[in-house]
């Protein structure tokens, strides 16, 4: 009985959700990728966890959740690969570059206001 739990376990374990880390332009992001999660879909979640305040092209909260068939993201050669191709495309919009030229400029009467309510 023990080895049919052991057994389960595994295959538990292969058929769950993986976790995959990657650095996409000096921020760190994690991919939660869980499998059949949806009529036969992977369920992917992106999650930016280092430098937050930096604009993502693909969400402007750090989060998204994207659902995909298990072929294509196969086809895609696995979620990193996904995410960042994805993103590689959108961060070519001028949207996306002018919110990245701001956040590098940042915004001096934000700082200065900060200052006059401390």
């Amino acid at each position: 009985m023990s080895t049919r739990h052991a057994a389960t376990a595994l295959t538990n374990a292969e058929h769950g959700p993986r976790t995959h880390w990657f650095t996409w332009r000096h921020v760190r992001c994690k991919i939660v990728e869980t499998p059949n999660s949806f009529a036969g879909q992977t369920h992917l979640e992106l999650h930016a966890i280092a430098a937050r305040d930096v604009p993502l092209p693909i969400t402007q909260t750090g989060y998204r959740s994207h659902f995909m068939d298990a072929h294509a993201l196969a086809a895609a050669g696995s979620a990193v690969a996904f995410f960042t191709a994805w993103m590689n495309e959108e961060a070519k919009s001028k949207a996306y570059q002018n919110a990245e030229f701001r956040w590098r400029q940042g915004d001096l009467f934000d700082r200065l206001d900060q200052q006059g309510k401390g």
